[in-house]
């Protein structure tokens, strides 16, 4: 995977992630929480965070609802 650095802090890598639910793919760097859809470029800034799009309403609960993927980013 082509490690990309986040746009918006800076901080991490963006790394993939799968829903546990639905099995949907996306972005997220890690440290910040900001969130790319999978069909979205990743060098792009993005208004969505990883609480906007579980909607769980809980930090923790947010993570336990993901696990890594290996998709690359593009």
């Amino acid at each position: 995977m082509e490690k990309v650095a986040c746009v918006h802090c800076g901080q991490d890598w963006v790394r993939c992630y799968k829903r546990k639910d639905s099995g949907q793919i996306f972005f997220m760097c890690p440290e910040c929480e900001s969130l790319w859809l999978k069909e979205e470029e990743v060098h792009d800034e993005t208004d969505m965070c990883l609480s906007e799009f579980l909607l769980t309403g809980d930090s923790v609960k947010d993570w336990e609802a993901i696990v890594p993927c290996f998709e690359p980013a593009t």
